[in-house]
């Protein structure tokens, strides 16, 4: 059974946190009586996921290179690395594990799915909403584990970039 987290931007104009809720949620306000998952904090080109609203930190990316087109993920003292792949066109990372996923553009922009090695659909994401404050909802299809749902997570914040490259 596929489980979903919906992305709500935090209500303060100028805030660059997120918060993940379970469910699929369709408006901002549906949150309003949730604590989040996690939190996703953005400073320029660092990204944490952290627990609930203000806990510990869970994982950290980079973004680096010219185009911000490849990134550093740090779970746990872990690292490993992702970046738009050129000859697939897509948004691949490596986990933990040494195995490798692509985020793979849809037909209608702002949605991907994340397939593995052998194309199995892992999980999918929307990235738009009728509310501004939602930012998107990601879908997992198969059961993972807790550092590849945290770079999942982490890595759709990464897909507005995957847009520019492609063009």
């Amino acid at each position: 059974m596929p489980i979903s987290f919906t992305y709500v931007k935090d209500a303060y104009l100028f805030s660059k946190r997120t918060f993940i809720y379970p469910g699929m949620l369709e408006s901002g306000a549906q949150a309003d009586d949730l604590e989040p998952v996690w939190t996703m904090q953005a400073a320029d080109r660092e990204s944490a996921l952290i627990m609930g609203r203000n806990g510990q930190k869970v994982m950290t990316a980079r973004m680096e290179g010219h185009r911000k087109d490849l990134a550093q993920f740090n779970y746990q003292g872990k690292l490993t690395s992702g970046g738009f792949d050129g000859t697939k066109l897509t948004w691949a990372f490596i986990d933990f594990e040494g195995k490798r996923y692509d985020w793979v553009a849809g037909i209608m922009q702002n949605c991907w799915k994340l397939e593995d090695s052998t194309g199995q659909v892992v999980a999918s994401y929307i990235g738009m909403s009728r509310d501004f404050k939602v930012k998107g909802t990601v879908t997992f299809q198969t059961k993972v584990n807790e550092a590849l749902i945290a770079l999942i997570i982490l890595s759709t914040k990464m897909l507005k970039y995957a847009d520019a490259s492609l063009r």
